[in-house]
């Protein structure tokens, strides 16, 4: 995506996170078959790349030419194949930029998952400085995904940082760091099965799926897409965000609350919905610190009513027609 001045390359274009992180680029000034039709006021300034697989040597050499900006936000989603392509993925991004020299910033789109492990750290005090410790090896043998997911965002996250020490490119690079994501699906979707895997959640709980009881969430996080794309664009901008890595939490909650909030405002879906419970409001006692995307990026972290809202009233549009 481009103006006159700037081009900003965006891996992942099609994917949740990505999409929403381009919309406020795009807003900003920067520009950009599917994509492009779901906003075609932005055409004029829309480029795109194929990239078939990023784990191939080489494999972004030809996408970030002529670019000024990149915001690697693409993300493997199969857990049987999480941690080489997160690593590899990630490496291959990094060494493609020499071939750019134009390039200034590298935002890196990384993960709470990267941070800590609730399995192994309850009652934690979470800090953007915290890296969970699931080691490569850990990882090769665990059989459980949620693990794997763990190691592979903490890994490639490193990689980032380790070829920034290493190669002290010409570039400054930041890292985001969101925990739970919700927002309204405004990527390209086939139909509601392709939902993202927390809107797809939120909107179960809102369909009837659970009515009978809602399982056991990996983290009592959440923070809206909105606002993890707006720290995108804000940590590629100012100078503050230079090698700094930032975590985004826009607050903590229990399914209950988001139960809670479609009850009082979508009437017609109350019959699908489970009894509202709140008494495990504040469920695993973290404590958590994500001020730093505020001082520094100017994040304002949307509340979980509008978040739930908006997500909830645009999936029910999108059923409509």
């Amino acid at each position: 995506m481009s103006d006159s001045n700037k081009v900003v390359f965006i891996t992942g274009i099609t994917g949740f996170i990505a999409t929403h992180t381009a919309l406020p680029f795009l807003g900003a000034g920067y520009t950009a078959e599917d994509w492009i039709a779901r906003f075609p006021v932005h055409k004029a300034r829309f480029q795109y790349a194929v990239v078939p697989d990023m784990v191939v040597a080489g494999a972004f050499n030809g996408a970030v030419k002529g670019c000024d900006i990149v915001a690697h936000v693409a993300s493997p989603d199969n857990e049987a194949d999480f941690l080489v392509p997160a690593i590899n993925g990630t490496k291959n991004l990094l060494l493609a930029t020499k071939h750019e020299p134009r390039i200034k910033r590298v935002i890196y789109t990384s993960s709470l998952a990267a941070i800590y492990d609730p399995t192994l750290e309850a009652g934690k005090h979470v800090i953007e400085t915290e890296w969970n410790s699931i080691t490569y090896d850990d990882a090769k043998v665990a059989t459980d995904p949620l693990v794997v997911y763990r190691a592979s965002k903490a890994l490639a996250e490193r990689a980032f940082w380790d070829y920034i020490q290493d190669e002290k490119p010409s570039w400054a690079g930041s890292t985001i760091c969101p925990c739970g994501t919700f927002a309204p699906p405004i990527q390209p979707l086939s139909s509601l099965s392709a939902l993202n895997l927390s809107t797809a959640f939120m909107w179960d709980i809102a369909n009837g799926k659970y009515r009978t009881g809602i399982p056991i969430m990996g983290s009592p996080f959440y923070v809206d897409a909105r606002d993890v794309a707006l720290a995108h664009v804000r940590a590629a901008e100012r100078d503050a965000a230079k090698g700094q890595r930032y975590l985004l939490i826009g607050g903590t909650y229990v399914p209950g609350h988001f139960v809670e909030v479609i009850h009082r405002h979508f009437p017609d879906l109350r019959d699908n919905l489970p009894p509202i419970d709140l008494s495990k409001a504040g469920y695993g006692n973290f404590e958590h610190d994500s001020t730093k995307a505020i001082r520094e990026l100017g994040i304002e972290y949307t509340m979980l009513e509008k978040m739930v809202v908006d997500t909830i009233a645009y999936i029910v549009n999108l059923q409509k027609h």
